[in-house]
């Protein structure tokens, strides 16, 4: 009987942009109202279907599903400001693709093309015609836009393996990175290895694989049509990011707007990524820890650095782990650059994964609409 040897084998793993590419998956539009339109609406829709509106806690608000399976959601609002005096609002949250194209799953994201808007136009008008809510989309502004694209990995391990490595970024300045909170921890623990959310101000970006679900803005999305091994990136904008958008494009219509987001949604998006994911590689520990002992950093910088490579194996979040050194009494405040002039991140490959290498998301995201990004995997097989 011949005796089995091991044999070093090689494999390619593919990065490849979902057909959708990059756009715009969610909107709200917003219009204020006086008190007297605000219940009218609110009072004809009862009178239409009581089962379409519902009231929205205590809060006095409502909420319209007469329209969902057209991808909008419709919230009637009332809100008491400073002054004492009391605001009325319509907000309509929107899923562009499911509305112009009801054939269509409700993962869609909006084709980047200008028939796009003239469809999204004409449905919208069609739609609400004969409604009590205005008909002329260009009346609404923009509250909310939500730049989307997807990201599909050949092999399940090499995606877990990227997951894994993204929710460990440390928090850009000035941002702060927010998890999902359940009364059970647990389940809250477990939600967030696969959800990462960084928000400053009107604009946040998030990023999670299509294995869970969210409730967005009280939007539920179920992403059971997208395969496995799938990767959504988001960039989502409130009414501030917009109102400096709309300034410097000279125009509040709201087509006019999401036409030129749609143009850049690439661009908008990679830009956000960079911010809170620099451009370096994930290397092996081994690889890593060979680079930082051969540097020409000072002893002390050298060993700060492995301090928090090591840390790395073990901690959540970089953010975690300089909590831990900072105790320690080690500075931490210059480390992340050190790693920058090296060109790796201090967060190294699991022990055992078969690549030497994993990309940046921003080098996934800067190449994967011309062609798939390939990582090597080398690993050894009994034969």
């Amino acid at each position: 009987m011949a005796k089995s040897k091991k044999v070093r084998k090689h494999k390619q793993v593919e990065i490849a942009l979902e057909p959708d590419g990059f756009s715009i998956h969610t909107f709200e539009l917003s219009m204020k109202l006086s008190k007297s339109e605000w219940k009218q609406i609110r009072h004809i829709l009862y009178e239409e279907h009581s089962n379409w509106i519902y009231p929205d806690g205590k809060n006095g608000c409502y909420i319209c599903i007469r329209y969902a399976d057209a991808g909008i959601r419709i919230r009637l609002e009332q809100n008491d400001t400073s002054e004492g005096k009391t605001t009325h609002f319509i907000r309509m949250i929107i899923n562009p693709r499911k509305l112009i194209c009801l054939q269509n799953v409700y993962l869609g994201i909006l084709p980047p093309e200008e028939e796009s808007i003239v469809l999204l136009e004409k449905t919208f008008q069609h739609l609400f015609r004969r409604s009590p809510f205005e008909h002329d989309i260009r009346r609404y502004y923009l509250s909310r836009v939500d730049l989307c694209t997807n990201i599909r990995c050949s092999n399940k391990k090499a995606f877990r393996e990227l997951v894994r490595l993204l929710r460990k970024t440390a928090t850009p300045k000035k941002y702060e990175r927010k998890f999902y909170q359940h009364r059970d921890k647990k389940k809250a623990n477990q939600y967030n290895k696969h959800y990462i959310r960084i928000a400053c101000n009107s604009q946040e970006l998030v990023i999670y694989d299509k294995t869970y679900q969210m409730d967005e803005n009280g939007l539920a999305v179920a992403y059971d049509d997208l395969p496995d091994s799938v990767l959504r990136i988001e960039v989502h904008y409130s009414r501030g990011k917009l109102k400096s958008i709309e300034g410097a494009a000279g125009t509040d219509d709201p087509l006019d707007i999401l036409w030129l987001l749609m143009q850049e949604s690439k661009t908008r998006i990679v830009k956000l990524v960079q911010k809170c994911y620099p451009d370096i590689a994930y290397l092996s520990y081994d690889a890593a820890q060979e680079q930082i002992e051969h540097s020409g950093f000072k002893a002390a910088t050298r060993e700060r650095m492995l301090l928090l490579l090591n840390q790395m194996q073990r901690k959540q979040t970089i953010d975690a782990a300089f909590v831990q050194m900072e105790k320690q009494g080690f500075a931490t405040t210059d480390l992340l650059g050190k790693f920058e002039k090296l060109g790796f991140s201090p967060i190294p490959l699991r022990k055992g994964y078969a690549a030497a290498r994993m990309p940046s998301l921003t080098e996934i995201l800067c190449n994967v609409d011309r062609q798939a990004v390939c990582i090597e995997l080398t690993y050894w097989k009994w034969k």
